[in-house]
């Protein structure tokens, strides 16, 4: 019994404490409307005393007048840049092979070494080269011995002219076969055709070195260059010595540079010719590293430009607002346009404004 009567007590104490919250609530409700009513009467107070003291000349009264900011149109140079991605390239970079077949009896380097030009890379197994020199040069000794005593016999009248001509032909021969094999005994000894580093070798001891063979990769850094492939849409935008702003991303460096050469053949895959743009040596860089090339492929000495963010559409075209002075009143007018390139927070108008206007810029959506 005690229990239900202090079940009773606390529903009834819950009700009493919800009727006051609605109550409450009611007469802010009351309050809100009784103020928007006054507030109401007011603006319509203000209203009719504002118009019968413009009756009265007393008062004028902009009902277009709004806080604007404005910007000033000037006619200035106007550049679009294009940012196209290339990679770094090496004028002297290099697989080094072979010239005869021939095993490999030394390597004399190993990757990442630096050699000079002209230094020993792989020398080959030339025995039977050098026992050939030996046979020939023995030949063509007594060949030359032959032909001396032939060409004194013949200057004596002695002996036929068929005679004379064969010594000195077997001569000869001997000599072209003894310079040919001296020349292919120089090129089983693989030199350095530049200076470099060595970036891959690919052959050893006792294997046998084939011509056409890639044995080792031989890199210069003091010839490097970045090559880019462009759309043939940008054919005649660009010009050789052109400046051009070189970024590397792996190393978040950025250089100047010019183009150095403009290919004039589009490639019939991908539809790009090719831009090659010089670069001073940088330890840093590497083949094959990706730059981003940021050209200039549009110039206007003379443009007539404003913030993009200025310019408004509709559905008859764009247009800005332009502050108009008549009369001791400036008001804003209405001026569509034609405009043309943008570039960054620029755009370029090709009509409708001729410089130094004065145009909305913050205010005018509102």
């Amino acid at each position: 019994m005690k229990i239900l009567t202090y079940l009773l007590a606390i529903v009834f104490t819950l009700a009493i404490t919800s009727c006051e919250e609605q109550s409450e609530v009611e007469k802010k409700k009351a309050d809100l409307a009784k103020y928007k009513a006054e507030l109401f009467q007011l603006k319509a107070d203000i209203k009719l005393l504002e118009d019968e003291l413009v009756e009265m000349g007393a008062i004028e009264i902009n009902t277009n007048l709004a806080l604007v900011s404005t910007y000033t149109v000037e006619r200035k140079r106007f550049t679009h840049k294009v940012d196209i991605r290339g990679a770094v390239k090496s004028r002297n970079n290099i697989m080094i092979s072979a010239e005869i077949p021939a095993t490999v009896i030394r390597v004399y380097v190993v990757e990442g070494q630096a050699v000079k030009k002209g230094q020993l890379l792989i020398a080959q197994d030339a025995q039977t080269l050098v026992r050939t020199i030996k046979e020939l040069e023995s030949s063509l000794q007594l060949a030359t011995t032959i032909y001396q005593r032939q060409q004194k016999l013949w200057e004596s009248n002695i002996g036929t002219e068929v005679q004379y001509l064969e010594t000195k032909n077997r001569k000869e021969s001997l000599e072209l076969k003894l310079a040919t094999t001296r020349t292919e005994l120089s090129k089983t000894r693989i030199k350095a055709p530049f200076s470099g580093v060595i970036d891959k070798v690919d052959i050893r001891n006792g294997e046998i070195a084939q011509p056409g063979i890639p044995l080792i990769r031989l890199v210069s850094l003091s010839r490097m260059y970045i090559k880019a492939d462009v759309s043939e849409s940008y054919a005649g935008k660009f010009k050789k010595g052109q400046s051009v702003e070189v970024y590397f991303p792996s190393t978040d460096q950025r250089v100047n540079s010019r183009i150095s050469a403009i290919g004039q053949v589009v490639n019939p895959q991908n539809r790009t010719f090719e831009v090659d743009v010089r670069i001073s040596n940088n330890k840093n860089l590497k083949p094959n590293m990706i730059t981003v090339l940021t050209l200039t492929d549009y110039v206007n000495n003379d443009a007539v430009t404003v913030p993009t963010n200025i310019i408004q559409t509709d559905r008859a075209g764009k247009f800005v607002y332009v502050l108009s002075e008549q009369d001791d009143k400036v008001t804003a007018i209405r001026v569509d346009i034609e405009t043309g390139i943008t570039y960054g927070n620029e755009t370029e108008v090709l009509s409708g404004l001729s410089g130094n206007e004065v145009i909305v810029d913050k205010g005018g959506h509102d």
